[in-house]
C-alpha cells in the first residue's frame, strides 16, 4: 500500500556527506586562493627589486656616460651636448613609461584561477534550464 519513509539515519548521513563535500570544496578553493596570493606577493617583490636595481644602475650609467661626453666635447659644444643628451634621455623615459604601462595592462588578473573555479562551482550548482 504505502512506501516506507526513508530512514532518518539516511537523511542525516546524506546531510553529513553534503556538508563534508561543501567543506572540502571550500578548503580546496581557499588553498588555491592562498597559493595565488603567495605567487602575487613573490611577483610584486621581484618586480620592485628588479625595478629598483634597474633604475639605480641606469642612473649611474647615464651619469658617467653624460659626464664623459661633456668632458670630451670642446668648450663651445658642451651646452649643445647637454641639450642633446637631455632630449635623448627624455625620449627614453617616455618609451620606458609606455612599455611599463603596456606591461601593467597585459599582466594576468590576480586570483584568476580562483575566480574561474568559483564560476565553475556556481555553474555546477545552478545548471541552465
Amino acid at each position: 500500500m504505502g512506501e516506507d519513509p526513508p530512514p532518518q539515519a539516511g537523511i542525516f548521513d546524506s546531510a553529513r556527506k553534503l556538508g563534508r563535500t561543501g567543506v572540502a570544496v571550500l578548503r580546496n578553493r581557499l588553498e588555491l586562493l592562498s597559493v595565488e596570493l603567495e605567487e602575487q606577493k613573490v611577483r610584486l617583490v621581484r618586480v620592485l627589486l628588479l625595478a629598483g636595481a634597474a633604475i639605480f644602475l641606469a642612473n649611474i650609467a647615464l651619469l658617467t656616460f653624460s659626464a664623459a661626453l661633456v668632458l670630451l666635447a670642446g668648450e663651445g659644444a658642451r651646452l649643445g651636448v647637454l641639450i642633446a643628451l637631455s632630449v635623448v634621455y627624455a625620449l627614453a623615459a617616455l618609451w620606458a613609461i609606455l612599455v611599463l604601462r603596456k606591461e601593467m595592462r597585459s599582466a594576468p588578473h590576480p586570483f584568476q584561477e580562483s575566480v574561474s573555479e568559483l564560476k565553475k562551482d556556481t555553474e555546477w550548482l545552478h545548471p541552465p534550464n
